[in-house]
């Protein structure tokens, strides 16, 4: 298979962000709370401790370029002799080289031992995206621009039945309009949804969670099975209903050497609007393709990644993944699959938590690439 240079502009654009983004990692290690390290071992299993860190928000994706701004990251870890997870609150503001606009907060909270867990997050956005059509062999050349405007608002819901599984339920509800920047299928076509409009999905599912950390895993399994609905005059414009599934293993092949591997199913029935479809490409799973490239009624997705330390709090992973999109769960193709490979760089943040930076290269189909800068890793 032959792989496509990069221009020079693209490859001064890439470099150009890559500095940009390791001199954020590098500021954030040395802008380390002294908090942070201060609870020793023998004081932390019967105090809790609490963590409140401002950092620059540095990102990227393909479809939005570089991404700056600022973040606020809040976590409240329990002592370790009530075996509880972390609860955290997030907020941040981010803008983008292509004028995109995002206010977004985000909250975790588990109860005493696990056995509860509620979310919820609140979201405006202003935020320019490409459309290429439905299907998997929507061509380069139809790509156009749409802007949705609007707020969105999630709540999540998770009680645990027995030892690692839980019962889930959810509330999703989405109003904003779109506007078509350019000519094509969105401002001439019959595309459901291409005004945008207002939604409500409500969810419910089934999870097992048996991972030994929320951040970086090392080892365990988490398993969701899930399905929403949203019903037309149900505060929602439309009928149409998600099923996913999303199925994860982390194994520790040697001190924090690990092999981390993910499977993701989605199908979408009904008339969903088009922004509601099963999406390929984003900064978690295949990597390498812009958010939405291929959209359709059904994908299908694995991908595994090793992780490796390099030096102190920096570290290096390696992954590949393919994946496919279709009208249909049992029209999926495997002659059509969508290859995603590549490699990133990890700084560790909070070496209890496990929490960190990522910078990730990936490469996809008739040169696709992207280059992804976020927190945490990728799943």
């Amino acid at each position: 298979m032959t792989i496509p240079l990069l221009s020079v502009r693209q490859l001064h654009v890439a470099n150009e962000v890559l500095r940009i983004a390791l001199t954020g990692m590098a500021w954030c290690m040395l802008t380390q709370p002294a908090n942070a390290q201060a609870t020793t071992a023998s004081s932390a299993d019967s105090v809790g401790r609490r963590r409140i860190q401002p950092l620059p928000a540095l990102a990227s994706a393909p479809e939005t370029g570089l991404q700056y701004g600022a973040t606020v990251l809040a976590v409240w870890e329990p002592a370790r002799i009530l075996a509880t997870r972390p609860s955290s609150v997030t907020a941040s503001v981010l803008r983008t080289a292509k004028q995109q606009t995002r206010l977004r907060i985000d909250a975790d909270h588990w109860s005493k031992g696990n056995a509860r867990r509620v979310a919820g997050s609140l979201q405006w956005q202003q935020f320019p995206l490409p459309y290429f059509g439905v299907g998997d062999r929507a061509p380069s050349s139809a790509e156009e621009t749409f802007t949705p405007t609007g707020l969105e608002a999630t709540v999540a819901l998770q009680q645990r039945i027995a030892r690692a599984w839980y019962a889930t339920g959810g509330l999703r509800h989405l109003s904003q309009r779109i506007a078509t920047d350019t000519s094509g299928a969105l401002r001439t076509g019959n595309v459901v949804g291409r005004t945008g409009g207002t939604l409500t999905e409500w969810s419910a599912g089934l999870q097992t969670d048996s991972r030994d950390n929320l951040f970086a895993p090392r080892e365990g399994r988490w398993v969701q099975l899930s399905y929403g609905r949203s019903v037309r005059g149900l505060w929602s414009d439309y009928a149409y209903g998600t099923l996913r599934l999303d199925a994860r293993r982390f194994d520790a092949i040697a001190t924090e050497h690990v092999v981390a591997t993910q499977l993701q199913v989605v199908a979408v029935d009904g008339q969903a609007p088009f922004d509601q479809l099963a999406l390929v490409g984003n900064s978690d799973i295949l990597r390498g393709y812009a958010r939405g490239r291929y959209r359709d009624g059904a994908t299908a997705a694995i991908q595994s990644e090793y992780r490796s330390p390099i030096r102190h709090r920096v570290g290096a992973v390696v992954f590949g993944g393919v994946g496919a999109a279709a009208q249909r769960l049992g029209s999926l193709d495997a002659d059509r699959l969508l290859p995603s490979y590549g490699a990133g760089l990890r700084v560790v943040l909070d070496q209890r938590l496990r929490t960190g930076i990522r910078a990730d290269y990936g490469r996809g189909r008739g040169g696709a690439s992207g280059l992804y800068i976020g927190f945490n890793q990728a799943f």
